[in-house]
């Protein structure tokens, strides 16, 4: 019965560090899981410090995630602008092709 409980515990704890590596949160949550554990008497003594420590690192996390929010954003917005200069210098082909009297349009170098 106790190989059980000992097993289900190290299951549950490996699916929480995969869910917290894919949040990026798996330094706060080894501190935490440390400070309940391993250093549980500076913790009881310190605690203000720990929890101020804890609150940083969650800090820190949030604005991972925001830098990364942005880097798609402005990724996004990049391939946007490259598209509509494709489709503008596109347009511009066309219009050449017309004025000189050409049936077909090469798009050549257009995409990547």
């Amino acid at each position: 019965m106790m190989f059980w409980m000992i097993g289900a515990g190290l299951g549950v704890l490996a699916l929480l560090f995969r869910l917290a590596a894919l949040t990026r949160l798996t330094i706060p949550l080894l501190y935490t899981v440390s400070m309940l554990t391993v250093f549980h008497g500076w913790y009881q003594t310190h605690t203000a410090l720990a929890d101020n420590i804890l609150f940083v690192l969650v800090g820190l996390i949030v604005l991972s995630w925001l830098f990364s929010l942005l880097g798609r954003v402005w990724s996004f917005i990049q391939e946007r602008q490259d598209d509509r200069a494709t489709v503008e210098y596109f347009k511009y082909r066309v219009r050449k092709a017309r004025e000189n009297g050409e049936d077909t349009i090469s798009t050549e170098g257009l995409w990547r």
